[in-house]
């Protein structure tokens, strides 16, 4: 009778569990990372966020706690010295699950920062896969301490949730670990990293507002920043991306017919081809999809297509040439002959990469759908615009 109870008691042991489990509001959750470098200290600052402000204001969520964030700084001659400097004076245990973004200096990388961040990142068993990497030349603390507006709550802010922004105009790709990593791992060996700014372009009832501006790229190859990539010589690189969605494009730019055109759907194939000379060149092949957003004057659909097709043919060339000045294969073209013909990649690359000169890019054809412009009309709202396409003065 007696053995009867040795299934119950078997259970209890292992049903009675939870006693080691860490009770949620009992952590303090780390939401962003920045990493500095200064007079010979790695400085870290931890940007931890109250998850409260998740909640939907019906359900009990206090609105007022979704932009509460604090920022800890720590120093220390390593990364790990100056993570472990923050946890001395932390109330509670940090957890890194929800780490969604990390911020470097310019310092931080030239000092070789950004290698010990990742490898950090990759080993450690709590972050996950979806951080996003961005750099400023400006005050890290700062750029945390930025608020986003409308009082979104910070965990979908654009530096821990950039995807929507993006998708809405796909100017500067945001780059996650997971992206990083194996971007690093293929021919050329360099990856991108958006460089932001804090601005005020918005404003509140009372005051201007901070905001964040990514405003240009860095390229960090070998450990170090290679160079930076303006506004001006990244559009030619926007559509050949393989994440673009959407962006607009100028036509007819500083003339009485300049126009906003969206260009969407795109689809881009480049095909390298081994010449005579033993030299390989790439041909660019590009479908996409456009709507005419604003109109000052009337002009015919083919008038749109052919500027629109000289516009971006003169982007990709520009980019192109500028990169090539800069020696960084922003076209990742080394990566495309890797795929289609390693064994000719082989025997020209050097250091993972393949030579580039004026004309590696031999021919750029683009074919363009002009699409209705929503309201299913091609023609100006005014008419008077078909003849002066400007106001009398």
């Amino acid at each position: 009778m007696k053995y009867k109870f040795i299934p119950l008691l078997v259970l209890i042991i292992f049903l009675s569990g939870c006693w080691d489990s860490n009770e949620p509001e009992r952590l303090v959750y780390a939401h962003g990372v920045g990493v500095d470098y200064k007079d010979g200290k790695v400085v870290v600052y931890l940007q931890i966020i109250n998850l409260q402000g998740l909640a939907k204001t019906e359900a009990g969520g206090d609105p007022s706690s979704q932009n509460a964030s604090d920022v800890g700084t720590g120093t220390g001659d390593t990364l790990e010295e100056a993570i472990f400097d923050l946890y001395h004076t932390s109330d509670r245990r940090i957890y890194w699950g929800h780490l969604s973004f990390v911020i470097f200096s310019d310092e931080a990388l030239n000092a070789g920062g950004f290698k010990k961040t990742v490898d950090f990142l990759d080993r450690y068993r709590e972050t996950r896969y979806r951080i996003y990497f961005y750099m400023t030349k400006e005050s890290v603390k700062e750029a945390m301490l930025v608020a986003p507006i409308e009082n979104i709550s910070l965990a979908f802010s654009k530096l821990s949730d950039p995807e929507g922004n993006y998708k809405q105009s796909s100017f500067i790709p945001p780059i996650n670990l997971r992206e990083l990593i194996i971007e690093m791992d293929e021919p050329a060996y360099f990856v991108s990293i958006p460089r932001m700014k804090v601005t005020k372009q918005w404003s509140g009832q009372k005051e201007k507002k901070k905001d964040l501006l990514l405003d240009s790229i860095a390229v960090i190859s070998e450990n170090k920043i290679k160079t930076i990539f303006p506004t001006r010589a990244m559009k030619g690189a926007r559509l050949v991306n393989k994440n673009f969605v959407r962006d607009s494009v100028t036509l007819f730019p500083g003339t009485r017919q300049d126009t906003s055109v969206i260009v969407y759907e795109k689809k881009v194939k480049m095909k390298p081809v081994i010449e005579k000379d033993g030299k390989v060149r790439f041909h660019i092949k590009m479908k996409l999809k456009s709507s005419i957003e604003t109109m000052k004057v009337d002009s015919s659909p083919k008038e749109y297509e052919r500027e629109l097709k000289r516009i971006l043919k003169k982007e990709i060339k520009y980019t192109y040439k500028y990169a090539k000045e800069k020696k960084v294969d922003l076209f990742r073209l080394s990566e495309t002959l890797y795929r289609k013909d390693i064994k000719k990649w082989k025997e020209i690359q050097k250091d993972g990469e393949i030579p580039l000169e004026d004309d590696t890019i031999k021919s750029i054809k683009i074919e363009v759908n002009l699409q209705n412009t929503g309201k299913d009309k091609l023609t100006p709202i005014f008419e008077d615009q078909k003849d002066k396409g400007h106001m009398d003065r």
